[in-house]
């Protein structure tokens, strides 16, 4: 299970000290608890990703957080036991009475974050992006809706037949900084990490590990050096990973890059919510689509039509179809 990082911000140490000392004890397993007296520095920690939640005895620092960090999480120690609620129901900030015991804090602050998990694990999204048609832009399509995905983070898990060099940083022009052949420039990568040590650890159901991996890649799973591990991954390893990712709580879902060469079985594509099918408006990469459509049949998957979603690639707005497409 992935712990949640929780900051707490009050001006009096003692009291944040102690609650923090308390709460990092009820909590254990489930939560990791970190003591603020300082806006600022609860802010850099907010900025720098290092808290899932924010909880302060000051609503207008929390209502500034979440117009900045709108997809963290905040709760208000309140000073009335009877209150109004804070904020818009876009912007809501859950509440609890500051002047009770540690345990009564510890068990409201339970009860949220299983409320937030419930509806995380109702509203995990799962999307693969597939095409049997070659360098139609699908990748960059992918890469583009996870930095652009605002309010809402999404991880991006590369399963391309060959990662190429991409500049995880944005610029995939020639000459800019990628990832190839080269396993250091690779690893270093910013955002990126090598998914052989991903896919080592999906085929060995090892979830701490899996978890691990997912915690510090910055929502970029770059696509493995080998494509012969990839195709590895099937759709077993594909269900039992979306079990383990609803544990997640960082993210509001996944989007895996799949490769035709990675495809081994077109039923994997059966585990998905969302199928994205990217195409070129030619005779050529029609001519493929049709092929495709014709072998979702031919396998019997007619239960995964309605889930399959045709983007041309051709035109601006690409990315805002997509979101759209997965909304």
């Amino acid at each position: 299970m992935v712990m949640i990082r929780i900051g707490i911000m009050d001006r009096e140490t003692e009291y944040v000290t102690r609650l923090c000392a308390y709460l990092n004890r009820y909590g254990k397993g489930i939560w990791s608890v970190s003591a603020f007296t300082e806006k600022e520095a609860l802010m850099r920690y907010m900025s720098d990703k290092r808290l899932d939640m924010a909880v302060a005895t000051d609503s207008d620092v929390l209502m500034q957080m979440k117009d900045t960090f709108s997809d963290r999480c905040y709760v208000l120690l309140s000073e009335e036991r009877e209150h109004k609620s804070v904020g818009t129901s876009e912007k809501k900030i859950y509440m609890i009475y500051r002047y009770q015991s540690a345990r009564l804090i510890g068990e409201a602050l339970r009860d949220i974050v299983e409320y937030l998990g419930m509806l995380m694990k109702a509203d995990k999204k799962s999307a693969v992006i597939y095409s049997p048609v070659g360098r139609c832009g699908k990748t960059t399509l992918a890469m583009g809706f996870v930095r652009a995905a605002a309010g809402e983070k999404w991880l991006y898990v590369g399963m391309e037949d060959y990662s190429g060099k991409w500049d995880y940083s944005g610029n995939d022009e020639e000459g800019g900084r990628g990832i190839g052949a080269d396993k250091e420039i690779y690893r270093d990568a910013p955002g990126g990490i090598i998914t052989e040590d991903f896919i080592y650890y999906l085929k060995e159901r090892d979830e701490k590990a899996v978890l691990g991996v997912i915690s510090r890649c910055g929502g970029i799973l770059a696509s493995a050096f080998s494509l012969f591990d990839t195709r590895l991954v099937d759709r077993e390893d594909m269900k039992w990973f979306f079990e383990v990712f609803e544990k997640v709580v960082e993210y509001r879902g996944v989007i895996i890059d799949m490769g035709t060469g990675i495809l081994k079985d077109i039923n994997v594509l059966s585990e998905f919510k969302y199928i994205i099918v990217p195409y070129i408006n030619n005779s050529i990469s029609l001519a493929k689509k049709k092929q495709f459509e014709e072998l979702v049949v031919a396998y019997e998957l007619g239960g995964i039509r309605d889930r399959i979603k045709y983007i041309e690639m051709s035109g601006e707005g690409l990315v805002q179809e997509l979101r759209k497409l997965l909304a």
